[in-house]
């Protein structure tokens, strides 16, 4: 008996120091958990690869009207050097947080870069591979990529850069589905570098904007979106060709005209003719880049100042950087979207 009660009291004690060894082994596994988070997050990331991405589009036309097919890519590993020629898919990638950009088509900083990409990617340590539709292909393959984007500016030079590296991919926009296909454009990023959950973060806040905007446009009459350029004025309706025809399908404001001639960089438009259609809101994209006095001067005139828009203070001038050149990025998005709200109160 007394043997039973010594083998028991033994067992006991056996027993509480093993569960003082795990419990002293749970807190150290506690205290390592950061670096076990990260060992798990590589090996999620490195599971997903190869992984096949399509192209955004099928396929499209050049100016010359040559045909162009895009074709998947099987990335078998994360890119790691990356160059992006469309600048909105590059201000998604760096909302995202992706690291890895080595080439920008940044033209030497002249013109049309977005400027709040400027500081952080005209750089030396990025190089430069040329303009949006002249590229220095030998900067390009310089920078030894394993992934390049591109989008419509670029896709004449598609087969060219496939020499380089295969992995090209084609990110270009669908202006009938225009919002959706913002949306498109984080996920497909989101998915090749391990981001979604940023992504889902982005696509929600830009989705609240583009809410905001359509309850505003919601209570005007009408709207006629024009774009200014070097003193000349074209004129976009909604039609299914329109380059900003998602001002009106997507973002909710009615055409004060559908009768526009359709064509992605708009139909020529006079003073006259903005004042025969009378839009409630006008709103001029700004194609040259320059200050917004300086369009004032040549939009405000006496025409102009016949229109409704203009009597009722509803003539926003927008940024054509973000409208023209950056499309498509979803902080670029978010930024033309409170452009029309905070000139719309």
């Amino acid at each position: 008996m007394k043997k039973w009660k010594f083998l028991t009291a033994a067992a006991l004690t056996l027993m509480l120091a093993a569960c003082g060894s795990d419990e002293e082994t749970s807190t150290k596994d506690d205290a390592n958990e950061p670096a076990k988070t990260e060992e798990t997050t590589s090996s999620t990331e490195a599971s997903a690869f190869p992984m096949t991405v399509s192209p955004l589009s099928a396929g499209s036309e050049t100016e010359d009207g040559k045909s162009l097919t895009f074709e998947d890519v099987t990335f078998e590993e994360m890119p790691k050097n990356i160059v992006v020629f469309d600048y909105g898919f590059l201000d998604t990638l760096d909302a995202l947080g992706v690291e890895g950009i080595v080439g920008i088509a940044a033209n030497g900083g002249k013109g049309n870069f977005p400027e709040h990409l400027k500081e952080k990617y005209l750089t030396d340590s990025v190089t430069d591979v040329g303009s949006l539709k002249q590229i220095d292909f030998e900067k390009v393959a310089a920078a030894n990529p394993d992934a390049i984007f591109i989008s419509g500016r670029q896709g004449s030079f598609y087969e060219e850069l496939k020499e380089i590296t295969p992995n090209v991919v084609f990110i270009g926009s669908d202006n009938s589905n225009y919002v959706d296909g913002v949306f498109e454009t984080v996920d497909l990023a989101a998915e090749i570098f391990g981001k979604q959950e940023k992504a889902e973060e982005l696509k929600a806040a830009l989705q609240e904007k583009v809410d905001a905007v359509k309850e505003k446009a919601a209570g005007y009459e009408n709207a006629l979106v024009a774009m200014y350029n070097d003193k000349k004025i074209s004129g976009f309706d909604n039609g299914e060709d329109s380059r900003f025809a998602y001002v009106y399908n997507d973002f909710g404001f009615k055409p004060s005209t559908t009768d526009i001639k359709a064509s992605s960089h708009g139909s020529d438009f006079s003073y006259e003719s903005i004042l025969s259609v009378d839009p409630e809101v006008l709103l001029i994209i700004d194609r040259t880049a320059s200050d917004v006095e300086t369009i004032k001067a040549d939009i405000e005139n006496d025409i102009i100042k016949q229109t409704r828009a203009y009597k009722e203070g509803k003539i926003v001038y927008l940024d054509g950087v973000n409208w023209y050149f950056s499309s498509n990025g979803v902080t670029t998005e978010a930024d033309k979207l409170d452009e029309i709200l905070n000139e719309l109160k």
